[in-house]
C-alpha cells in the first residue's frame, strides 16, 4: 500500500509526462484561454463582491500552459496583473506588481520574475499552474507548497478575501487527485475548453 506522499510522487511523474505531450499537440490552448478568461472574471467578481481585482499571473516553465495572451487581455481592460517573486523553500510566495512587457529578472527553479524593486502587492484572484485536477478542483502541485502557503498567509489577513483558479489543458483532469486533510481544493480550473468551478 503506498502512502499519500508515494502516490502523489508517482502521480507527478505521470501528469508531467502527459502534460508536455498536451502542450505539443495542443499549441494554441493559451489563446484559449481568454474567452474562459470573461468566465474567470465573473466568478471572481461574485466571490469578491465587486472589489478591485489584482490577478496573480505566472510566468509559464517547462510545458505549463501559459497565461500571457490573457494576463495581456486583463491588463488591456484595466485590471491589475502581478507575477510572483519565488522565495526560499517553507516560505509564501511574494507578488510584485506587473503586466506583459514589464522588465524581469532571473529567479529560481528556472522561472521568470519582476524586480525586487517593483512594487510588493497582495493579489485578491492567484492563477496557479498544475499537473492534475480533478471535478472537485482538487490541484495536484508540484510539491512545494508555495501555493497553499501563499493562499493561508492572505487569508489570515483580517478582512482580506483570495480565491485560487488553476489553469490548465483540459486533458489535465483526472478522475481523482489523492488528497490528505490539509489540501484544500481550488475555486475553478481554467482551461482551454471553460471554465470548471467548484461544487460546493
Amino acid at each position: 500500500m503506498m502512502s499519500l506522499d508515494e502516490k502523489k510522487a508517482e502521480l507527478r511523474k505521470q501528469q508531467a509526462a502527459k502534460r508536455g505531450v498536451l502542450k505539443s499537440d495542443y499549441p494554441n490552448a493559451s489563446q484559449g484561454l481568454i474567452n474562459g478568461g470573461v468566465q474567470m472574471l465573473a466568478l471572481s467578481a461574485a466571490y469578491l463582491k465587486n472589489e478591485p481585482l489584482m490577478i496573480a499571473g505566472y510566468w509559464p516553465i517547462r510545458s505549463e500552459i501559459d497565461p500571457l495572451p490573457m494576463m495581456r487581455m486583463l491588463a488591456d481592460q484595466g485590471i491589475a496583473t502581478c507575477l510572483p517573486a519565488t522565495p526560499k523553500p517553507g516560505t509564501p510566495l511574494i507578488f510584485h506588481q506587473w503586466q506583459v512587457g514589464d522588465p524581469l529578472v532571473d529567479g529560481l527553479y528556472g522561472t521568470s520574475e519582476p524586480a525586487a524593486s517593483a512594487p510588493i502587492v497582495i493579489p485578491n484572484v492567484i492563477l496557479a499552474p498544475l499537473l492534475a485536477f480533478d471535478q472537485a478542483c482538487y490541484r495536484l502541485g508540484y510539491g512545494g507548497g508555495f501555493y497553499d502557503r501563499s493562499l493561508a498567509e492572505i487569508r489570515a489577513i483580517k478582512g482580506k478575501s483570495v480565491i485560487a483558479i488553476g489553469l490548465a489543458y483540459a486533458g489535465q483532469q483526472i478522475d481523482t487527485v489523492p488528497t490528505g486533510p490539509h489540501d484544500a481544493a481550488l475555486d475553478g480550473v481554467l482551461t482551454e475548453a471553460g471554465l470548471i468551478e467548484r461544487r460546493t
